[in-house]
């Protein structure tokens, strides 16, 4: 028990460090363009996302965040499983490009949770489109994760603000990259693994 603890923890950190917690890069490097003649990429780039497109990526924003952090702590249950981290894994894969899907650290929401002994679930989500590109669009987001003990009372709430970088992947919009101020999950990681 105490060895899953310390695998999935060491994983989560390490994939927290390869990510970067504190900058989002810029859209355009993420974008791998097709290959095409200079003008015609020149002309994609900087057409706008349609109305539709930038719609379904706040309400897709707001689907993810929510899936994201929800986490039912159940007294006695055991929350640092594999299988709870692959169930949240297929979850979250209908949101994601296969690239952060391969690289994206499920397993942190269940850790903050066990180390916190509280359920957790995001409140308050707001997202707003900061740009749109016809080949990607950047969603500004801000919550609250709320923490509640076994009862369903409310112990603690942390305010998140991040941003969604959002590709085209086999014609649907996905997820490339979620960036937010993971300082506070951190802290707890930090302050539990060290007592």
């Amino acid at each position: 028990m105490r060895k899953l603890n310390y695998i999935i923890g060491t994983v989560t950190l390490m994939s927290v460090v390869m990510m970067g917690c504190n900058e989002s890069p810029k859209p355009e490097s993420i974008q791998e363009p097709a290959p095409s003649s200079t003008s015609q990429l020149s002309i994609l780039t900087n057409q706008k996302a349609s109305a539709q497109d930038e719609q379904q990526a706040l309400e897709m924003s707001l689907e993810y965040k929510k899936a994201e952090f929800e986490v039912d702590n159940t007294k006695g249950e055991e929350l640092l499983t594999v299988e709870k981290v692959l169930a949240k894994k297929e979850i979250l894969k209908p949101f994601l490009t296969e690239r952060n899907l391969e690289r994206n650290s499920m397993g942190l929401p269940f850790q903050v949770a066990d180390k916190e002994d509280a359920s957790l679930h995001a409140e308050d989500i707001k997202a707003k489109m900061k740009e749109s590109k016809n080949d990607w669009m950047l969603v500004e987001y801000t919550l609250n994760l709320v923490f509640t003990n076994y009862d369903g009372v409310e112990t603690k709430t942390i305010p998140l603000e991040g941003e969604i970088t959002f590709l085209q992947e086999q014609g649907e919009w996905r997820i490339q990259d979620d960036t937010y101020n993971m300082k506070a999950f951190l802290d707890i990681v930090n302050k539990s693994s060290s007592q």
